[in-house]
């Protein structure tokens, strides 16, 4: 469990930090979930955060920290340009 909440505490630090416009020094390596995403989230792909909320009073707190997160998630800017492909050998 310890791991889980450190893996999202990074997560959360990595999304801020690009949220500002942060490109360097990023915490990635500080856990395997940012580790896994960090082509997703500093690279050069579209990514689409899933927020979801509970309806329930008792969950109004945690809603609340989701929606902010999702908001920071979504002043992330990527410079997503085409790939393109050589031919080698063509000619």
């Amino acid at each position: 469990m310890t791991n889980i909440n450190q893996s999202l505490t990074t997560l959360g630090r990595v999304i801020t930090q690009l949220s500002e416009g942060q490109t360097h020094g990023l915490c990635y390596r500080e856990s395997k979930l940012t580790r896994v995403l960090q082509d997703s989230l500093g690279g050069n792909c579209i990514t689409i955060v899933i927020a979801t909320l509970a309806p329930t009073p008792q969950a109004a707190e945690e809603s609340l920290y989701t929606v902010k997160f999702a908001d920071r998630a979504r002043r992330v800017k990527q410079n997503v340009f085409l790939n393109e492909r050589k031919e080698v050998g063509a000619g």
